[in-house]
Parts: C-alpha cells; structure tokens; sequence
C-alpha cells in the first residue's frame, strides 16, 4: 500500500504496510486497521507472554525496589509496571537467553515474517526502547499529549492506549517507556507513573542538573535508576511535608 499524507505543511510519501517493510519508520504512518492491530492483538499476546515468562522471577526485584516508598492505588501500580518493563527490556539487551522480545518472535511471528515482515520489525523496536522521564507539554485531549523527553529534550506526540489512564496535568513530570506506533507517535507500554504536581519543580531542577552527568559517569539503566531512586525520594520526602532542599540530593 502506497500513499501519502500531509504533515507540517508537507506531503510526506510513505511505503509502510503489512507486506512490504524492510523496517518499521517512526515516521511513516499506519492504516487505522494495521494500528489497530499492533495494538491489539499483537500487543495483547505479546505482554501477556512476557507476563507469564517473567513476572514471577521479577518479583525480587520489584519487591525490594517497591518496599522503600509507600505508595498505594494507581501510584503504586504504575511504578511497579514500569519497573517490571525497564528489568525486561535491560534484560533483552544484555542477556540473549532472556530476550523475551526474540523469544516471543520466534515462537508466534517468526514463521509469518515473509508474509507479515512489518510486525517483525515493530516488534524488534521494543528492544531499542529505554525507560525515560517527560513533561507534558500539551494536551489535545485526554488520550493525546505532547511531551518533552528530559534526557534529549526532543518533543514527542503521544497517544494514551489505556482508557482508564490517570489523566495528565500540563506541566507535570511522569516516568515510562514509549514504543512507536508510525507517523511520528509512541505509546507507554503501561501507564506513566505521574510524579506528585506539587513537586514538579524541584524534580525538574533534579534532572536537569544530574542526568546528563549520570549517563557520562555509567551506563544508561545505572544512571536511569539512580536518578528514578532520587527523584522518587524527592516526591516522597516533599509530599510528607519533609521539605529537604533540593541540595541534599
């Protein structure tokens, strides 16, 4: 399928179909059917599988990272999750035995890769994604935002799958994992965990001050949880009306 679509005031060819991808484009678009479907079914099958491989034998982890914040509800969920996603994606580029990413591929796509190579390949970007902190700039709607990665400072469309996502509030910080779904959009894997409002500022000023120098001094997921352990003890200490300064950290 060829076609082509404004955007930005251009017209844009795009060649991104079922059959005839020899990689998935960011930037090319979808048909609704064929969005519809990563979505869906593919996404669907393939959490789920990684669900029941991993989930379990994640626990140590999860629980002991989880134990240092009390947090309840949607926080709670949300921050576990994106934790389970972070492990399995560091996992997948390290550790080849445990890169249920391929390990899905072969068992369920592998054989369709001829007919269907593009689900091939979008499956194979979620080994290129990182867990990663944004602000919401704008919001179209409650499923459609703009957001700002605080890391590369390049800004992203955004389109929320979950319908019973926590809503976003122009300006706040949030943590997850983006996957791309064609024409320049991503989704979260699971619900960003939205950092307090009332803390933004100082989290920001955290970042911005610390990240980058973190990723010189280790690798990118050492850095990314150092960071996520001070900003999540930032949120915690501030939110109980321990308000250390933003030097202590």
């Amino acid at each position: 399928m060829q076609s082509t679509q404004r955007k930005d005031g251009k017209v844009v060819a795009f060649a991104q179909s079922r059959s005839n991808a020899s990689k998935f484009r960011h930037d090319y678009p979808l048909t609704n059917e064929l969005r519809n479907e990563l979505l869906g079914d593919v996404y669907t099958q393939f959490t789920n599988f990684v669900l029941r491989e991993e989930y379990m034998a994640a626990q140590p982890f999860l629980r002991e990272f989880m134990e240092g914040y009390d947090l309840e509800g949607e926080k709670s969920y949300a921050l576990e999750f994106n934790l389970f996603w972070s492990k399995v994606l560091y996992t997948a580029c390290h550790h080849e035995d445990l890169n249920y990413i391929r390990h899905f591929i072969a068992r369920n796509i592998q054989q369709d890769r001829q007919q269907s190579p593009l689900i091939y390949h979008w499956l194979r970007e979620w080994e290129k994604a990182v867990p990663n902190f944004y602000r919401i700039e704008f919001k179209y709607n409650h499923r459609e935002w703009l957001v700002t990665n605080l890391l590369t400072d390049e800004i992203v469309e955004v389109r929320i799958q979950d319908t019973y996502a926590i809503p976003a509030i122009t300006g706040e910080i949030v943590m997850g994992t983006l996957i791309p779904i064609g024409n320049t959009m991503y989704f979260p894997i699971v619900d960003f965990y939205h950092f307090d409002f009332s803390v933004r500022e100082e989290i920001m000023v955290h970042l911005q001050k610390n990240y980058r120098p973190y990723i010189k001094e280790s690798s990118f997921y050492e850095a990314f949880f150092r960071i996520l352990t001070e900003t999540l003890d930032m949120e915690q200490a501030m939110t109980r009306g321990n308000h250390r300064t933003i030097a202590a950290y």
